[in-house]
């Protein structure tokens, strides 16, 4: 009996030990959803977002996106700005293979909306126009660009303001690469 119970107790011992070094190990890559800190204020700012898309961890037959979160402004004034102003920013995606960049197509709100309703557009334009999805009463959700990562692998995702957009200044934003905002799938 007593030769069981050591045994049994090693068992249980050796699982919590696998499984404490599993839960503290750092993620192999990080994946959606990340986000990364980013003034929108000036012309030419420039961020770059490094992330995979691994089997079980993001399903490939849903879109992903490039947004932009924001604390809620006083009176809604960025938001406003963004519903009544074409807002422009660059947005590119790329998937890496090897030493190669292959491009990904991106949509912006407007893209998704006229193929959506049978309208003659050209996808995959880097210039995207800002859309303001949802504010929660603490944070301004904004869709820059949606984009389909059809397969496992590196991507990298490259946003650009074009313009300056003193609306932005001193508003801490965040870049976010995520999953779709609510698709219905």
């Amino acid at each position: 009996m007593t030769n069981r119970l050591i045994k049994a107790f090693g068992i249980a011992i050796g699982y919590m030990i696998v499984s404490l070094a599993t839960a503290s190990s750092p993620a192999k890559h990080p994946i959606p959803p990340i986000t990364k800190p980013y003034a929108m204020d000036k012309a030419d700012n420039v961020a770059t977002i490094d992330f995979w898309v691994e089997k079980g961890e993001i399903d490939t037959r849903r879109r992903l996106m490039v947004a932009l979160d924001f604390p809620q402004t006083e009176k809604g004034a960025v938001e406003d700005a963004i519903q009544q102003q074409n807002l422009p920013i660059e947005v590119q995606v790329f998937l890496e293979e090897g030493k190669r960049r292959l491009p990904v197509p991106t949509e912006d709100n407007d893209t998704i909306l006229a193929t959506a309703y049978g309208t003659a557009v050209k996808a995959d334009h880097p210039i995207a126009h800002m859309h303001l999805y949802a504010t929660d009463g603490k944070t301004s959700n904004v869709l820059i660009a949606g984009f389909r990562a059809t397969r496992d692998g590196h991507y990298v995702a490259i946003v650009r303001t074009t313009q300056d957009q003193p609306i932005f200044k001193d508003i801490k934003t965040m870049l976010r690469v995520d999953e779709f905002y609510n698709t219905g799938e």
